[in-house]
């Protein structure tokens, strides 16, 4: 009697399977994962930029209209927008940071990727509350005024970074937690 050194075909095959399975189960949690971590640096900065306007308002009674003007260090050098009504931008080859004064908020959106067009809204001046209150977070997909966002309603906001849903404008806007 002779035994056999090796797998079947059969065997093999349910290998395959098996492990093609397991990988489309687990890619779009990897993608999520590594989606909400680099959302997570956006939003680290996006406070930082928060709390640097609240610093310059107390020094100077107003709030900056530039973001050289503020004590943070970014090292982007790129102009490219995802908000076309602000009035300072800086951008790196993912993200894109604008002031606006107008409506006292400064945005952080994506401006290349599956997500393009998704990015994060905040308001920094308490006298000007259009948009919603100083300090909150909002999530917007945009749908008009700069680059759009064209994965469906939610696909970001309420998907991935869990936020609850605020009225249109100028896109879907979802308050974050």
């Amino acid at each position: 009697m002779q035994k056999s050194l090796g797998f079947t075909l059969i065997e093999l095959l349910v290998v395959v399977l098996i492990i093609g399975i397991l990988s489309a189960v687990a890619l779009p949690q990897y993608e999520k994962a590594v989606e909400k971590s680099r959302s997570a640096q956006a939003l680290t900065l996006l406070r930082s930029f928060y709390n640097a306007q609240q610093a310059y308002y107390m020094a100077n009674g107003v709030y900056a209209s530039k973001i050289d003007d503020l004590d943070l260090s970014i090292s982007w050098t790129g102009r490219s927008t995802w908000y076309n009504g602000a009035t300072d931008t800086k951008s790196n080859e993912d993200w894109s940071l604008q002031i606006n004064p107008a409506w006292g908020g400064v945005y952080l959106g994506r401006i290349k990727g599956p997500y393009q067009g998704a990015g994060f809204i905040m308001v920094y001046d308490a006298n000007n509350t259009a948009i919603g209150n100083p300090g909150q977070i909002q999530c917007l997909e945009r749908t008009a005024a700069g680059l759009t966002f064209g994965a469906g309603q939610g696909a970001y906001c309420q998907k991935i970074m869990n936020g609850t849903p605020l009225s249109p404008s100028n896109g879907y806007r979802y308050l974050l937690k």
